[in-house]
Parts: structure tokens; sequence; C-alpha cells
């Protein structure tokens, strides 16, 4: 099953690379302009400015920023989970933004919520043992809970969101139990296709700053900015994929509701 995530989530990328392009194009060009403002204005694309050197303009742009982040995820995840489980093509200009969209939206916040009610609880447990216990030894238990147990499960509610992208909405519970024994497959499957694209991200800034130590700033940043763009469309779309292939698997799936309860 670990293999066909990552197989399926593969192929159905790099089979269909004008897609991915058609889906997250317009939505990334518009982020691109937005962050090319708020660099011109006094901001800095590697997120090293402070709010305190920022204008009132510059730091409405940020938010506005943010805002349109949030808007392209849902529409680029929504057009997607769409394309890899219904077949259905997104526009050459997608920039859809509709009821169906909000729905998503909601349902990541919904998401982002229920993570932050589990996780607090947990990091102040992980931080009252590591006071009581060798920093290494403590390190390696939160990494440990953390990957091998709270990570998993959470990464089983994801599955909710295709459903709604699919208009076959489902509660987060049902997602939960929907996804027994994919969540380590899924949140590995997260791990080993996007750690490649982040080291290629690290690497070239790396190199664009040595090469272009002779270069004013904002040259190196538009650079770095360009390639980055190309690279977290990839990786956007992978990360998605994942979460559309697990689906896929899960609703293919018998009744889980006897078996024993996995990650």
């Amino acid at each position: 099953m670990f293999k066909r995530l990552l197989t399926d989530s593969i192929a159905i990328v790099f089979g269909n690379l004008e897609t991915v392009f058609k889906t997250c194009g317009a939505w990334f060009a518009l982020q691109f302009v937005l962050s090319l403002i708020v660099l011109m204005i006094g901001g800095d694309i590697s997120g090293e400015a402070e709010v305190g050197n920022l204008s009132g303009t510059g730091i409405l742009l940020i938010l506005i920023s943010a805002v349109v982040a949030l808007a392209a995820s849902a529409s680029i995840a929504v057009a997607w989970h769409r394309f890899g489980l219904l077949g259905e093509q997104p526009a050459t200009f997608h920039l859809r933004l509709g009821p169906l969209e909000l729905q998503f939206v909601w349902k990541l916040i919904q998401l982002f919520f229920i993570s932050m009610l589990v996780l607090i609880p947990v990091m102040i447990v992980v931080s009252l043992l590591g006071m009581a216990l060798p920093p290494v030894v403590g390190t390696l238990l939160a990494a440990g809970l953390m990957l091998f147990w709270i990570m998993p499960h959470l990464v089983r509610l994801n599955l909710a969101l295709p459903a709604v992208a699919i208009e076959r909405p489902m509660g987060i519970m049902e997602a939960h139990r929907l996804g027994n024994g994919l969540g380590w497959r899924m949140l590995w499957s997260l791990i080993v296709l996007s750690l490649p694209f982040l080291l290629v991200s690290m690497g070239l800034q790396y190199v664009l700053a040595l090469a272009g130590a002779s270069l004013p700033v904002v040259l190196i940043q538009i650079k770095v900015l360009v390639l980055n763009v190309l690279l977290q469309i990839i990786v956007t779309v992978l990360g998605i994929s994942v979460i559309t292939a697990g689906y896929r698997i899960a609703t293919e799936q018998p009744e889980t509701a006897d078996k024993p309860e996995l990650n």
C-alpha cells in the first residue's frame, strides 16, 4: 500500500505536467506578483524582515498575500482532487473560488484547530518529560511520539478534504475511521516525496547566493523566488496527490470497522 501511494502520486503528477501547471499556474503567478510587490516596498523574500520595519501598506500586502495563499491552496486542492478522482480537467486559466472552495477552506480551518487541540497538550507533556530526561532521550521521545503516533492519526483526518472536493462530504471522525491503516503510509509518502525537492530548494538558494555575490541582493532574491515557485508547484501537487491516492485506496477497501486500529 505504501508503494502504491508513492507510485500513484508520482504517476499522476509527472504523467500530467500540463494539468499540473494549468491547476497551479495562475494562482502561483498571482502569489509571485504579490511577493514581488512586498519585496519592492521593503519586504524580504527570505522572511527575515521584521514586521516593525514594514510600512502599513507592506503589512496590509502581507496579510492579503496570506489570504490569497489560503484561497490558492483550496482552489488548487479542489481542482487537483477532482482531476485525480473524477478526471475533471481544470480551466486553462484556473482561478476558481466558489462555494465548493469555501467549503474546503472551512474544512481546512476545522482540521487546523483539531490539530492544535491535539498537539498543544502533547507538546506540553513532552516538554515536561524532557525536563526530567536527558536532552537526547527527550528529543528522541518527542520525535518518535510525533512521527509514529500523533502525526499518522492527524494525517488520516485529511481524507475529509478530497471528500469535500468531489462533493461527498464526510465528518472528521468518519475520515479518521476511513483512513485506518493508511496514516503512517501517507505521512511517510509525504516525507519521501517532498524531501528531495526541499533539499534541492535549499541547495539552489546556497548556489545562487554564492554565484550572485556581486549582484544586488534584490536580484538574488528574485532568482530564488522564481526557482522556488517552480519547486513549490511540484511539491504542492505531490502532497495533494498523496491524499488523493489515499482517499482512492481507502474507498476501495472493504469496511474496516471490525479490523484492529492501525495508524
